[in-house]
């Protein structure tokens, strides 16, 4: 099993960190899910994001809530708990084809001990409903140095390592399925193809840089 990063997230655990600018912007959709703006209902690309630079998803939501990171979501309409409607404020998936590059500057990492410059670039996203042209994208993007968050429009995983010679999942949700399954590989890329049959999967492709 070759496992690609230190430390694993799940969103779960974070229900009481929400991904804003201030606490006036905490709010909840008032359709559909209705989905809170904290990482447990709206992070799952943010954890994923977190594991790839390689902190904890509570810090790293601290961090960006002092930079131009977290915007409205016009789409989602939400009710604020100042009472006050709005967009959902949430990180968008960001860095996205709007945002290319998130920067942050002076950063203690804890994992080395240093403080660095994180610089998290956004490349490109394909789309496939294939199993093979998704190992492919995967195998391409990993040659050129690139990390990959993969899942439906809804949902996102990270391609978290390879086991048995395919590439293993890790879901930032363990609500249906414990986190020892994720750890062990076997999550691997079919399982994401097969539970969302019928859906195009996206694979995101981003570059790190820390000096």
């Amino acid at each position: 099993m070759e496992q690609w990063y230190r430390e694993y997230f799940a969103q779960t655990w974070y229900k009481n960190t929400f991904l804003v600018r201030k606490p006036s912007q905490i709010g909840r959709v008032v359709d559909g899910d209705r989905e809170w703006n904290n990482i447990y209902d709206s992070g799952c690309h943010f954890t994923c994001l977190a594991m790839i630079i390689g902190i904890d998803p509570a810090r790293l939501a601290s961090v960006l809530s002092s930079e131009r990171y977290f915007f409205s979501d016009a789409t989602l309409r939400t009710k604020c708990l100042t009472g006050k409607y709005g967009g959902l404020v949430w990180d968008q998936n960001a860095p996205n084809g709007r945002l290319k590059t998130i920067t942050i500057s002076d950063f203690w990492h804890s994992k080395l001990d240093r403080r660095v410059e994180i610089s998290l670039s956004f490349d490109s996203r394909e789309i496939t409903m294939k199993v093979s042209e998704g190992v492919g994208i995967i195998k391409a993007a990993r040659k050129d140095g690139f990390h990959v968050i993969v899942g439906p429009r809804e949902h996102s995983h990270l391609v978290a390592g390879m086991v048995d010679g395919e590439y293993y999942i890790w879901d930032p949700d363990d609500t249906e399925r414990p986190l020892e399954d994720f750890l062990q590989g076997k999550i691997n890329l079919g399982h994401v193809f097969e539970y969302y049959k019928g859906e195009p999967i996206e694979f995101w492709k981003y570059r790190l840089d820390l000096t």
